[in-house]
């Protein structure tokens, strides 16, 4: 059968994000897992889980543990690069979605752009549209099983312009097993971009606060954490505004250098 789930990014990002849908295929029935449109990562931190973040980069080119307390942060990382690996962090925002119904009351989309949920029918044109803005802001969009809510509970929502571009985006996925003890219940939430020509109108916190309230009244989603690089003062403006906080948590990112090369796998 031809393959109809397509992947953005350079030839790289394309290879891992292909390899990760695989093996989310074979992996989801295992709470320990996660996916939410990249690649399979860990869930939990535990004795293994070092020796599994290894082994899922080295068949990826990239995987994490979304659990990693901060004081943990740096032993990992030496561990890590000790395997060859290339480590990264992003400080770990979480809360529930109680903002997120409130922005979408008080805050309105500019009145020459059209807020479009993607599915099943979303042309493939309005994707190649959303997925060159996001790469040119440094965002690399989930796969379009996952834009487009077929593979598991997600959604991605963009503004659309007079000529149809995509100038902002934003999603939400679940991420965890919903047996997992810890995060059945927590979806992951981002992808949030913006084109320079349309930035300071408050289009991520709209489109934001749309895909977390979809998530939330569609699937059940009480609560959300999403990835942020320290020291991005813009994003931690927005998730403070959508009442994510810090926890005391990190994302651990293990990246293979021989498959994807120096750098990350998305901002």
């Amino acid at each position: 059968m031809p393959e109809t789930c397509i992947y953005f990014g350079s030839d790289a990002q394309r290879a891992i994000l292909r390899r990760g849908r695989a093996l989310r295929d074979i992996l989801a029935p295992w709470p320990r897992y996660s996916y939410y449109g990249r690649v399979v990562g860990i869930t939990s931190l535990d004795d293994e889980t070092l020796d599994d973040m290894v082994a899922l980069a080295r068949v990826q080119g990239n995987s994490s543990c979304t659990a990693v307390p901060d004081d943990a942060v740096p032993q990992m990382a030496r561990t890590l690069k000790e395997q060859g690996l290339t480590p990264l962090h992003y400080a770990k925002w979480e809360g529930d979605g109680d903002a997120a119904r409130r922005i979408i009351e008080t805050q309105a989309m500019p009145r020459d752009l059209r807020l479009v949920q993607v599915d099943a029918r979303t042309p493939g044109s309005v994707l190649e549209s959303l997925a060159d803005m996001a790469l040119d802001c440094g965002v690399l969009p989930m796969c379009s099983d996952v834009l487009r809510g077929l593979l598991q509970p997600s959604v991605c929502f963009v503004a659309l312009d007079g000529q149809g571009r995509v100038v902002s985006c934003a999603a939400s996925s679940a991420y965890a097993h919903r047996e997992h003890p810890l995060c059945g219940d927590q979806a992951w939430w981002g992808m949030l971009a913006t084109a320079p020509d349309r930035r300071g109108e408050k289009l991520a916190l709209i489109l934001g606060a749309w895909a977390m309230n979809e998530m939330a009244a569609k699937f059940g989603y009480g609560r959300f954490m999403t990835g942020v690089q320290p020291g991005n003062g813009a994003s931690e403006s927005v998730c403070a505004k959508m009442g994510l906080a810090r926890r005391g948590a990190s994302i651990v990112v293990s990246a293979d250098p021989v498959s994807l090369g120096p750098g990350n796998l998305t901002k």
